[in-house]
């Protein structure tokens, strides 16, 4: 819907800001520091020479000893068939990101719309309404969400989670309005259901929807009963 394509619209533009921020942290946090006074053949100030892969009397002119990796009974570092330092790995992961050919081939993720579920708000009213505090989101009256419903199993999203919004005047502490068969969340799943069986239709097992304390369970003095939540909860279901 027109909704939902401005709602990714702003969340790809809010991941790509993020990114570039990072990138931009990133490189100036590991920018190289002003040349020192080392002057071996790697670090000398200014030198923009090829690194020799063998790393072979890179440290002559040190003042100090140093440490070969490659050398000893258990080295850290292994040689190559052209004497160049190689770390032995059981994995070279770079191999299977270089092309975009492997990485088809080989990737173990793959994000599609079918993947996603559609959080749809309903309500009883005749129209749509606007939901102030969710920017291009509505609550959808029953035109309106099975028209969501259609348009989003052609586009390849075949899972939906009802919000619905309740008349306070239906709303108690039992939350009894939850498991009411003409209420207004399983009229929606009976209408989806019936015109479009394919759809995989999500409730949101809670009972705040319905209660007249604004919580998720039966309140007593300021306390969650739970065993009584969870008997209501049940019968929901």
């Amino acid at each position: 819907s027109h909704c939902n394509k401005q709602f990714y619209f702003r969340i790809t533009m809010k991941i790509s800001a993020a990114i570039i921020a990072l990138t931009v942290a990133s490189a100036t946090a590991f920018a190289p520091s002003a040349p020192t006074t080392r002057t071996t053949a790697l670090f000398g100030a200014g030198n923009t020479d090829p690194v020799d892969p063998t790393m072979n009397g890179i440290d002559d002119n040190l003042a100090y000893s140093s440490f070969d990796p490659t050398s000893g009974d258990s080295p850290a570092v292994s040689r190559n068939n052209n004497d160049g330092v190689w770390v032995k790995q059981r994995a070279r992961p770079r191999r299977n990101r270089k092309s975009a050919g492997i990485r088809n081939m080989v990737r173990e993720n793959i994000v599609t719309p079918a993947n996603f579920i559609y959080p749809l708000f309903i309500h009883e009213e005749d129209h749509n309404t606007p939901i102030d505090s969710m920017p291009g989101c509505s609550r959808h009256c029953e035109e309106s969400m099975m028209k969501e419903v259609g348009e989003s199993l052609e586009l390849g999203v075949g899972a939906f989670v009802l919000f619905p919004k309740v008349d306070d005047a239906l709303k108690t502490n039992l939350a009894c309005e939850a498991y009411n068969p003409e209420g207004i969340v399983h009229r929606s799943i009976r209408m989806i259901k019936e015109k479009y069986p394919e759809a995989i239709v999500v409730t949101d097992v809670a009972l705040d929807p319905y209660s007249d304390q604004g919580h998720d369970g039966v309140v007593e003095n300021g306390v969650i009963l739970n065993d009584i939540t969870v008997n209501q909860l049940c019968t929901r279901l």
